[in-house]
C-alpha cells in the first residue's frame, strides 16, 4: 500500500472537519455580540492559574513556567519569553521548527524534540510542565513558553541553557467556534477546527471543554518530499463550587513524511594532488540540496498520543496544591532515510577520475516504540510573617517520570541480495565538476521494506525512571521592594538497559545494566525594584542532564557521570507607561561540565602506546547578554523584538583533540532574534482591520564539529601532533534576514453571531535566498491565503 492511499483529498478533509463542528454540541444562535476583550476569558481561579493583560501586544504578564506557580514575569530573578498562538496565527506559523528564531538565542528547534538555547543543545522538551520528545502541531498550542539557564532545572534534568514548555489550549467559558482554511505556497493546504464553551452548570460547579482538530499538508520544493500532519485534541475542566479545578485532556498527532529532506554534502578540494596533506573541505554541494536522494520509497514518520489530568485547589488563605499525571505513546518508523547524499571530491590529482557522490549502500528500516509518564505534585505555601512586612511563598514537588524506549533497527537485506546488489551498481551518482549536479537520470532504490530478509543491526531496550523533588522559597521584604528566591532540587535518576545485537562492551546480551545517579542543585536570585518602573535581578543556579536513550555501553562504563552546569543570570526589567512597555536587558554566563569528549589512554601503562577512549571530562563555557522588549505604543499600534549574543566554545575537548579548544560550537548561531510591528484599529471604519510587519535574523553559524578534519598522530609521551586539516571545523552557512507580513480583517456581521476573517501572509517577502545550520536550503518567498467562519456565543 503507498503513502497516499489513506490520505483524504482537500475537499474530503473540509468536510470531515465540518462535519465534526456540525456535531459539537452547540447552543442556540445568540444575539449579535460584540468580540469579547482580549482579557475576558482569564480568571484566576487558583495560584495555578495564569492571566493576561489586554494591553500587553503578544506579550503575556505572567508565566506557569519559570517557577511552576502563576508568576508575574517582571518578578522572576531571571528571563522567560513567549510566543503566544496570536502571534503564530498574525505571522502565518503553521508549524513548529527552525523557523522560530524571534526569540534571542533561541534556534535549532524541531519536531523530534531538539532545540538550541543559549550555546547548549537539548534533546527534549516539556508540554504542559511534562517531559515531551517534540511532536507537537501548532492547532492546539495556546503559547510556547521559554524558561532559560539553568533555573529550567526546578523540573529536574535540563540542558543547562533552559527548556522549552508548549502551553495546551484550554477550555474557555465563553462559548466559541470556528472553522479555518490555510492554502498557499509549497503545495499547503490546512484546515483546522476549534470549539470552546460551557458543557453544564449545576450545583456540583461548572464545566467546559475544548476540542481542535487539523489537517495540515505540505511540500518541501523537492520530487517526492512531502509533509502531512494529523492533530487532535480535546480537553474538559471542571470548576467545583469551591473553585477546585479538574482538567482531563487527551492529543493525537501523526506526522507523515514522504521522502524526508537531505543536507548538502560535502566537498573536499583534492588540489590536483595525489597528497591528502593539502585537501580542504571548502563547501558544501548546494546545488544538490534540491534534489531528493531517498527516491518515492522512503519515509520518516511521527506519531503521539496521550492523556493528562490536573486538578488544583486552593484550600485556604494560606495552602494550595496541584497534582498531575501525564501518559503517553510515542512511535517513529523509517525507511531508507540513511542513503543521502556522500561527500564529493573535486579537482583530483587523476582528471579522469569523475566527480561523483556516493549514497548509502544499504536502506534501513528504523523502528523506535517510547511510552511513559509522569506523576506531579505541588504544594504550596503563601503567608506573612513580622507583622506583614514580609511575605514568603513556599513550594515543595514530587515529580516522577518514567520513560521506556525500544528501537530496532534492520537493514533491507545483506550485502549479497540480489537488490542490493543492483542497487550498489547504481546508487553513485555522477557530477558536473562545474555545477555539482547529476550528468544523467538519478535512481532509486526500487522497493518498499519486505519482511524475511532483513538483517538485524540494532536490538535494544532502555528504561530510564526520575524520582525526585523540590523545596524552594520566596520572600517579598521591604514593602515588596525586595523578592529573593532560593532553593534546591533532589533527584535520582535510574537506567534499566539490555542489548540484544552483541556489543563490543563489558556485558552480556540481553544482560540488565541497573545504575542509578542522584543530584542535588541549589538555585538562588533576588529581583530588586530600584524604582516602581525599574529592576534589578541576580540568579545563580545549577543543572544536571542526562539523555533519555543513553547508549547501554556508555552507561555501563564505570566512569559514567551526568552531565552537570552552573550558570549566572543578572540585568534589568522595566515596566513603563502603565505596564504598556516593558523590557528586559540580561546577561548570562554559565560552564557546562563532564561533556563526552575523546581522551588518550595509555594501554597497558607505560608501554607508550594510546589509544582513544570515550570520556565524560569535557567542558563548554557559554556567555552571552540578551535585550527583548515589547511596547504598546497606542491602543492601536504595539511594537516588539528579541536579540541574543552567545558565545559558546568548549574550553576542554578531550585530549585527543586539543586545538579544538576555543572554537565555537557547532550548530549555535552567535547572534539572533526578531523584531515586530502590529497595526490594528480599534476603533473607526477600519475596527476588524490589522497589519503586522515582522523580521528575523540568524547569524553566520557554525555546522561542523570543532575537531572535524583534523587528523592527529600521537608522541609515545603521549602529545598530539596534527598532522593534518582540511580545516572542516571552519565551514559556516552565512547570516541572513527574513521580512514576513500579514494583513487579515475580521467582518462581524450586523446582528449575526458569525464573523468572517479573511488574511494573507508573505513570508520571505524579499524573497532572500539563505541557507540553514541543517545544510538545507532556506525556503523561498511564500504567499498563504486564510479564511476563518467564526461563532461566539454565550458565556463570559
Amino acid at each position: 500500500m503507498t503513502l497516499t492511499r489513506t490520505i483524504l483529498d482537500p475537499r474530503q478533509r473540509a468536510g470531515a472537519l465540518l462535519a465534526l463542528a456540525l456535531a459539537l454540541p452547540l447552543r442556540a444562535a445568540a444575539p449579535a455580540q460584540s468580540s469579547p476583550p482580549a482579557g475576558d476569558d482569564v480568571v484566576r481561579l487558583s495560584e495555578f492559574s495564569v492571566s493576561a493583560s489586554g494591553d500587553r501586544g503578544y506579550a503575556p504578564a505572567e508565566t506557569m513556567t519559570g517557577t511552576r506557580v502563576a508568576t508575574k514575569i517582571i518578578d522572576l530573578p531571571y528571563t522567560v519569553n513567549v510566543l503566544t498562538a496570536e502571534f503564530f496565527e498574525d505571522f502565518g506559523i503553521f508549524e513548529f521548527a527552525d523557523n522560530i528564531v524571534h526569540i534571542g538565542s533561541f534556534t535549532g528547534l524541531d519536531i523530534g524534540g531538539n532545540f538550541n538555547l543559549r550555546g547548549f543543545s537539548s534533546s527534549f522538551q516539556l508540554r504542559d510542565g511534562f517531559f515531551r520528545l517534540g511532536r507537537y502541531g501548532s492547532s492546539n498550542i495556546d503559547r510556547m513558553e521559554i524558561i532559560k539557564g539553568s533555573n529550567a532545572a526546578i523540573y529536574g534534568r535540563s540542558s543547562p541553557g533552559g527548556m522549552v514548555n508548549m502551553i495546551s489550549k484550554g477550555p474557555k467559558t465563553r462559548e466559541g467556534q470556528k472553522v479555518t482554511f490555510n492554502y498557499g505556497s509549497y503545495g499547503t493546504e490546512r484546515v483546522t477546527l476549534e470549539a470552546t464553551g460551557p458543557l453544564a452548570k449545576s450545583s456540583l460547579g461548572t464545566t467546559s471543554y475544548i476540542v481542535t482538530g487539523s489537517h495540515y499538508q505540505r511540500d518541501f520544493g523537492q520530487e517526492y518530499a512531502r509533509n502531512r500532519n494529523y492533530e487532535y485534541y480535546g480537553a474538559i475542566k471542571h470548576t467545583f463550587p469551591d473553585s477546585s479545578n479538574l482538567l482531563v485532556a487527551a492529543e493525537y498527532l501523526l506526522q507523515m513524511r514522504h521522502a524526508p529532506l537531505n543536507g548538502a554534502p560535502l566537498v573536499t578540494d583534492q588540489k590536483g594532488t595525489a597528497s591528502n596533506l593539502d585537501d580542504e573541505v571548502v563547501g558544501y554541494a548546494w546545488n544538490l540540496a534540491p534534489i531528493n536522494p531517498f527516491g518515492p520509497n522512503s519515509e520518516l514518520n511521527r506519531g503521539y498520543s496521550g492523556l493528562t489530568a490536573n486538578y488544583d485547589k486552593r484550600i485556604d488563605e494560606v495552602w494550595s496544591f496541584r497534582a498531575s499525571a501525564n501518559y503517553y505513546l510515542v512511535r517513529r518508523w523509517d525507511y531508507n532515510q540513511n542513503t543521502g547524499w556522500g561527500g564529493i571530491t573535486v579537482n583530483p590529482a587523476v582528471t579522469t577520475n569523475p566527480v561523483q557522490s556516493a549514497r548509502g549502500a544499504t536502506p534501513q528500516k528504523g523502528l523506535i516504540f517510547e511510552d511513559g509518564g509522569g506523576l506531579q505534585g505541588d504544594v504550596l505555601a503563601r503567608y506573612s510573617t513580622g507583622n506583614r512586612a514580609i511575605e514568603h511563598r513556599t513550594l515543595a514537588t514530587i515529580d516522577i517520570n518514567d520513560y521506556y524506549r525500544w528501537d530496532p533497527t534492520r537493514q533491507f537485506a545483506n550485502a549479497s541480495n540480489p537488490d542490493i546488489v543492483a542497487w550498489n551498481a547504481v546508487r553513485t551518482v555522477r557530477l558536473d565538476p562545474a555545477t555539482l549536479t547529476p550528468t544523467g537520470q538519478v535512481n532509486y532504490f526500487p522497493k518498499w521494506f519486505q519482511w524475511g530478509q532483513e538483517v538485524a543491526t540494532r536490538i535494544r531496550k532502555q528504561r530510564v525512571t526520575v524520582v525526585g523533588g523540590l523545596l524552594r522559597h520566596q520572600a517579598a521584604l521591604f514593602n515588596g521592594r525586595l523578592l529573593a528566591y532560593a532553593g534546591a532540587r533532589y533527584d535520582t535518576v535510574r537506567f534499566r538497559h539490555r542489548e540484544f545485537i552483541p556489543v563490543p562492551a563489558n556485558f552480556a546480551v540481553g544482560q540488565m545494566i541497573d545504575k542509578k545517579l542522584s543530584a542535588l542543585k541549589p538555585n538562588a536570585g533576588v529581583n530588586y525594584k530600584l524604582t516602581n518602573s525599574l529592576r534589578f535581578f541576580v540568579n545563580y543556579s545549577e543543572s544536571y542532564f542526562v539523555p533519555q536513550s543513553e547508549a547501554t555501553a556508555t552507561v555501563n562504563s564505570p566512569e559514567y557521570k551526568s552531565e552537570i552546569a552552573n550558570g549566572w543570570d543578572y540585568g534589568f526589567k522595566g515596566s513603563y507607561f502603565n505596564d504598556r512597555l516593558n523590557f528586559t536587558v540580561s546577561g548570562f554566563y554559565a560552564v557546562r561540565e563532564n561533556v563526552q569528549v575523546t581522551d588518550l589512554q595509555e594501554t597497558p601503562p607505560g608501554s607508550g602506546n594510546y589509544l582513544e577512549v570515550s570520556r565524560r571530562e569535557g567542558n563548554q563555557l557559554v556567555r552571552g547578554f540578551e535585550f527583548d522588549a515589547n511596547w504598546r505604543l497606542t491602543d492601536a499600534l504595539s511594537a516588539g523584538g528579541s536579540w541574543g549574543h552567545v558565545y559558546s566554545v568548549y574550553t576542554d575537548y578531550g585530549a585527543a583533540f586539543p586545538l579544538a579548544v576555543g572554537r565555537r560550537v557547532q550548530g549555535v548561531a552567535p547572534v539572533n532574534g526578531g523584531a515586530y510591528l502590529k497595526w490594528a484599529p480599534t476603533t473607526g471604519s477600519l475596527k476588524g482591520f490589522s497589519a503586522n510587519l515582522g523580521v528575523t535574523h540568524v547569524g553566520p553559524t557554525p555546522t561542523e564539529a570543532p575537531n572535524a578534519g583534523d587528523v592527529y598522530t600521537t608522541t609515545r609521551t603521549g602529545e598530539r601532533v596534527l598532522t593534518r586539516t582540511t580545516y572542516q571545523w571552519r565551514l559556516r552557512v552565512p547570516g541572513y534576514t527574513l521580512w514576513n507580513l500579514g494583513v487579515r480583517y475580521r467582518l462581524q456581521g450586523r446582528g449575526s453571531a458569525l464573523d468572517h476573517t479573511f488574511a494573507i501572509n508573505v513570508n520571505n517577502a524579499l524573497d532572500q535566498a539563505y541557507r540553514r545550520a541543517n545544510r538545507l536550503r532556506g525556503e523561498e518567498r511564500a504567499v498563504f491565503f486564510t479564511y476563518t467562519l467564526g461563532r461566539t456565543g454565550r458565556g463570559r
